[in-house]
């Protein structure tokens, strides 16, 4: 048995975080790095990913962390905008009971609002090399009083080019500060970028166990968006699953799934973020005993649940990163028992499939799937809503035609419709003028109808002579 995450000495409002989370006992890396980082020692993590290394650092600062101070005290930097958001939310949920502030900078948002939002007080910084530097040229970030610097994938960022950007990020911060390196190689590059600016780190080598990946079957099915709910019921009642982890990439959307599946006559229930930890107790405690079939779930489902004899897990939304596939697919296949992953993509999801795959080292098979009786109903309904759309649309523009119309010809109705008292003989003249004025409106049409005839049949004339 190996030790507890109380065992660390958290601040309740930390443990409080690990308990919503689900997280039932340290992973290796954490185990080993944690105790170093409390000490305040830079430390070398060398880990691959799915080995729970986030927790390994946002843990200890998020029990170190000085709330009442408005300086930033930590700064993650990582390589790409996906990886900057997945551990900003990450600390988020660790230190929902803190209130801590933090903030993801990366490119393809709106440096404004970035630039509004440190105006504020902000506790903890994740961002890419490239914009983080670009907010210290602009003068809005100042490192001078963190106390601690993590690189996070340091392979991959040097791997990317940002050696330059890395080390001048590093030389804004304090000389006295501590910094974590996490990394999956340790290639020249980054031994020489530890060796610069790390003092006298441990360094710990973690080996990626590939044993629950190995008995577990992983497949995929290219569905389109608009038929994922109708093909999963198709897939419940084709395969049956005796116990079945649904995962979803929002509250929202496992709360509709859910609904579906119940309406569907399947015994489904909801676990998300938002439910009180008494409620998901229940919820976690009903499943193991097998109350209901299907947890329908957001990524809080993907960690630290130990349920014996989950034999399958769908992921009906795609996550976004390679870790998070990791976990979800680990929640099946446990004790030593088989178990089967399917994931729905789309055709430009594919590319995600081959990274889960590599990362895995495990084929993910693409299986075609057969649609059942609710994918067919559910076509043909989606099939009729269209017609009718495209219905309305030509009775609309039917409609704004013969307004326009109506618009044109409203001069010459105005003056027919003149009612006004008139002296003797007057009257007669108008008719006549009216009578006039309408045949010249016709003549005039006509005209316009035959000069855009002839331009017609030339045309015509003309690629029949080509």
């Amino acid at each position: 048995m190996g030790k507890s995450f109380a065992s660390f000495g958290f601040r309740p409002e930390v443990m409080q975080g690990i308990e919503d989370l689900f997280y039932k006992e340290p992973t290796p890396i954490q185990e080993e790095a944690i105790p170093y980082i409390l000490e305040g020692k830079d430390v070398i993590g060398q880990a691959q990913t799915g080995t729970g290394k986030t927790a390994a650092f946002v843990l200890p600062i998020l029990q170190k962390l000085q709330l009442d101070k408005r300086d930033i005290q930590a700064l993650i930097l990582t390589p790409t905008r996906e990886l900057s958001i997945q551990i900003a939310q990450e600390i988020e949920k660790l230190g929902k009971h803190l209130e801590v502030n933090v903030l993801s900078l990366h490119g393809g948002t709106d440096i404004e609002r970035q630039l509004s939002k440190l105006k504020h007080t902000v506790h903890i910084v994740v961002g890419t090399p490239g914009r983080v530097l670009d907010h210290i040229k602009r003068g809005s970030l100042h490192f001078g009083r963190i106390s601690t610097l993590v690189l996070d994938e340091a392979d991959k960022m040097l791997e990317m080019g940002f050696l330059d950007e890395v080390e001048q990020i590093i030389v804004s911060t304090p000389q006295h500060r501590q910094v974590l390196l996490f990394s999956a190689t340790m290639p020249d590059l980054v031994k020489k970028l530890a060796q610069r600016f790390m003092d006298q780190p441990p360094h710990i080598r973690i080996e990626t166990k590939q044993k629950t990946v190995e008995i577990i079957e992983q497949l995929y099915y290219v569905i389109n968006q608009s038929d994922k709910t109708d093909a999963l019921v198709d897939l419940l009642e084709s395969v049956n699953p005796y116990l079945a982890i649904i995962f979803a990439n929002t509250q929202q959307r496992v709360q509709q799934l859910t609904a579906r599946l119940q309406e569907s006559g399947f015994a489904a229930q909801a676990l998300y973020g938002d439910l009180s930890q008494n409620k998901r107790e229940q919820l976690m405690k009903q499943f193991r005993d097998i109350k209901f079939q299907y947890l329908v779930a957001t990524d809080i489902a993907a960690r630290g649940l130990d349920v014996e004899g989950v034999t399958h897990v769908i992921n009906y939304d795609l996550p976004n990163d390679v870790e998070s596939y990791i976990h979800r697919v680990g929640r099946t296949g446990r004790a030593g028992q088989k178990g089967t992953a399917i994931s729905f993509c789309s055709p430009r999801q594919k590319s995600l499939i081959a990274r889960f795959a590599k990362a895995t080292k495990a084929k993910i098979e693409e299986k075609i799937f057969v649609p059942g009786r609710h994918l067919d109903a559910g076509r043909k309904e989606r099939a009729k809503e269209r017609e009718e759309y495209f219905v309305k649309l030509r009775e609309e523009k039917q409609k704004e035609e013969k307004r326009e119309k109506a618009k044109k010809d409203a001069p010459l109705r105005e003056a027919l419709k003149k009612s006004a008292k008139v002296k003797p003989g007057y009257k007669k003249k108008l008719a006549k003028e009216m009578e006039e004025w309408k045949t010249q409106y016709e003549q005039k049409r006509r005209r316009e109808e035959a000069k855009a005839a002839r331009k017609k049949t030339a045309k015509t004339a003309v690629k029949k002579s080509r």
